[in-house]
């Protein structure tokens, strides 16, 4: 379950809510930023192979961890 799904599901209604909104559009924003840096990193491992000290492996296991895959 992605990080805005959790935070929406869990969300109890008080009368910081907005605050909880606005958590959810962040997550939201940070999920596709993820998404978006883990394909870039995908794309540069499959064009130019496994670098050296770049971390391929440490931003695949975070991030799908992160997006709940």
């Amino acid at each position: 379950m992605r990080l805005s799904e959790k935070i929406e599901k869990y969300r109890t209604d008080r009368p910081d809510e907005w605050t909880m909104d606005e958590f959810a559009r962040q997550a939201t924003l940070l999920e596709d930023a993820l998404l978006d840096a883990r394909g870039g990193m995908r794309y540069i491992l499959s064009t130019h192979g496994k670098l050296s000290g770049v971390g391929f492996d440490r931003v695949e296991e975070k991030s799908v961890i992160a997006l709940g895959e």
